[in-house]
C-alpha cells in the first residue's frame, strides 16, 4: 500500500461517532441525495456545533474501517481510539501497515520491510481531532458546510497552510453521526473512509498505543 495514501486516510480515520454508531451502519453517502444546499449564518453555526458535540463526546472507540483509494482499490482493517491523543490502525493482509499514536508521536510501521516513519502528533491533522477539546471552526479552516437531506457535510483545510488538500466529513442525522469522509489531495485524488461495527468500550488495552512494542515487533503487554 502507498504510504502517502495511508497517511492521507489517517487525516480522518481518527474521527468517529458516538454510541449511535453501534446501530444501523449500512453504507449510505450524501451523493445519493438529489440536492446539496450550502449553509450559512445560524444554520452553519448550528451544524458545526453539532459536529463538535459529537466528536467531543468520544472517549474510547473501536471498530472496522474500509479505505477506498482513488483508483478503486480497497483496504480494510481495525481501529482503536482513546482521546486525547491515542489511536491505532491495523490494516488487514495483504497490507503490512500498522499506524499508532501514543499521545505525542505518530508512528507508521511497515511490518514486511521492518521500517518505521515517525511524525510529531502536533504536526499532523490527527492533532485536530485527538486533542482534549475539538473546535472545528477555530482549529481548521472550514471552507464549506452543506446539507443534503439528513446529511451534513463539512469541508475543511489545514489552517496553517502546511498541509495540502482537504477533508469532507459526512455526518448523518440530528445526532451528527460521522458515517464516512473523503480526503482530497493537492492533485484532486480522493480517498474515501467508511467505518463499521463501531463500539464504545469502557476502556482499551494500554498496550495498543505503546510505541516500543510496535517499533520492535514485540507482543503487546498489558
Amino acid at each position: 500500500m502507498n504510504r502517502r495514501l495511508a497517511l492521507s486516510g489517517l487525516a480522518a480515520l481518527a474521527l468517529s461517532a458516538p454510541a449511535a454508531f453501534a446501530q444501523d451502519l449500512r453504507p449510505r453517502t450524501p451523493a445519493a441525495a438529489p440536492e446539496i444546499t450550502a449553509l450559512d449564518g445560524a444554520e452553519r453555526t448550528a451544524a458545526l456545533a453539532a459536529a463538535n458535540r459529537a466528536l467531543n463526546s468520544i472517549q474510547h472507540l473501536q471498530g472496522r474501517f474500509v479505505q477506498t483509494a482513488p483508483g478503486g482499490a480497497r483496504s480494510t482493517g481495525a481501529f482503536y481510539l482513546q482521546r486525547p491523543g491515542r489511536l491505532r490502525f491495523e490494516y488487514d493482509a495483504p497490507a503490512t501497515l500498522l499506524i499508532v499514536s501514543d499521545g505525542s508521536v505518530v508512528a507508521m510501521r511497515d511490518t514486511a520491510l521492518r521500517t518505521t516513519d515517525r511524525t510529531p502528533l502536533r504536526s499532523t491533522p490527527l492533532n485536530l481531532i485527538l486533542g482534549s477539546r475539538v473546535d472545528l471552526e477555530r482549529q481548521a479552516r472550514v471552507t464549506r458546510v452543506s446539507r443534503s437531506g439528513p446529511w451534513t457535510m463539512i469541508t475543511a483545510r489545514d489552517r496553517t497552510g502546511e498541509t495540502d488538500g482537504q477533508i469532507t466529513l459526512n455526518f448523518y442525522g440530528e445526532a451528527a453521526e460521522l458515517r464516512s469522509w473523503d480526503v482530497t489531495d493537492a492533485t484532486g485524488a480522493r480517498t474515501r473512509i467508511t467505518l463499521s461495527d463501531v463500539t464504545q468500550p469502557a476502556s482499551l488495552d494500554r498496550g495498543l498505543f505503546r510505541l516500543p512494542d510496535i517499533l520492535e515487533d514485540r507482543p503487546r503487554r498489558r
